[in-house]
C-alpha cells in the first residue's frame, strides 16, 4: 500500500509528537487545565510509590514532609526546571521552618555539612542536604533519616547518595529517602539493585 507525501508528513509529526511528550515526561494522568498544559496550582500530589524503611518514626515523619510538600506544590504556580525546582525547595524549606517538626526543628532543614560538621549554608566544597531527622533538637543528636527531594527527571545517583552520606557523617544503617515529585517515594539503602520502574537502590 502507497502511502502519499502529506500521509508520512503527518505520521512523523504524530511520531516526533509522542517523542517529545516521553522527553518532557509526560503523564496522561497529569492534571492539566484549560490551555493543556501541565498544572500544579490547586492540584496534589499523587504518589505512584512509596517504600517503608520499617521504622515508624522516620516512615510517619516521610508522610508528614510529603503532607507539606503537597500544601506547597497545591499554593506553587505550574512550571518546570531548574527555576521551578528552586521555589519549590525554598517554599518547602520555609515552610518546614515554620512548623518546626520534632526531630526536625528549624535546623533540619537545608543545612550544609563537611565530613560530619555543620558548615555555613552553601559553602564551597559542602554537602547539603534538604531535610534531616536527628535523634535530638541539638546539632549533636544523632542522624536518623535524610531526605532529599527531587522534582526533575533524574533522581539520587549512589555516587550523590555516599556523598550526603559521608557529609553528614553518616554509615549506611542511616537511610536516604529520595521524595521525587514524579516518581513518587523510595529509600535507599545498602544494597544496589534495580527495582521494577528502573529506580537504583544503592
Amino acid at each position: 500500500m502507497a502511502y502519499s507525501l502529506a500521509q508520512l508528513r503527518l505520521s512523523l509529526a504524530f511520531v516526533t509528537l509522542e517523542l517529545l511528550d516521553i522527553k518532557a515526561g509526560f503523564r496522561p494522568d497529569q492534571p492539566r487545565g484549560c490551555d493543556g498544559r501541565w498544572c500544579g496550582e490547586g492540584g496534589s500530589l499523587t504518589v505512584i510509590r512509596k517504600d517503608r524503611t520499617g521504622d515508624p518514626r522516620i516512615d510517619a515523619k516521610t508522610d508528614e514532609i510529603l503532607d507539606v510538600l503537597n500544601e506547597v506544590v497545591e499554593s506553587t504556580e505550574p512550571g518546570e526546571g531548574f527555576l521551578y525546582g528552586t521555589q519549590i525547595h525554598a517554599r518547602l524549606a520555609a515552610r518546614l521552618r515554620e512548623l518546626d517538626l520534632p526531630g526536625i526543628g528549624r535546623h533540619g532543614v537545608e543545612q550544609s555539612f563537611v565530613t560530619g560538621d555543620i558548615v555555613r549554608h552553601g559553602l564551597s566544597g559542602s554537602i547539603r542536604t534538604d531535610v534531616l531527622l536527628r535523634d535530638g533538637r541539638t546539632s549533636a543528636a544523632p542522624i536518623r533519616a535524610i531526605w532529599d527531594i527531587k522534582t526533575g527527571e533524574t533522581g539520587l545517583s549512589p555516587r550523590r547518595i555516599r556523598a550526603l552520606r559521608a557529609g553528614a557523617g553518616v554509615d549506611d544503617s542511616v537511610p536516604i529517602i529520595e521524595i521525587h515529585l514524579l516518581r513518587g517515594i523510595s529509600v535507599k539503602g545498602r544494597v544496589s539493585v534495580t527495582v521494577a520502574i528502573g529506580v537504583v537502590v544503592a
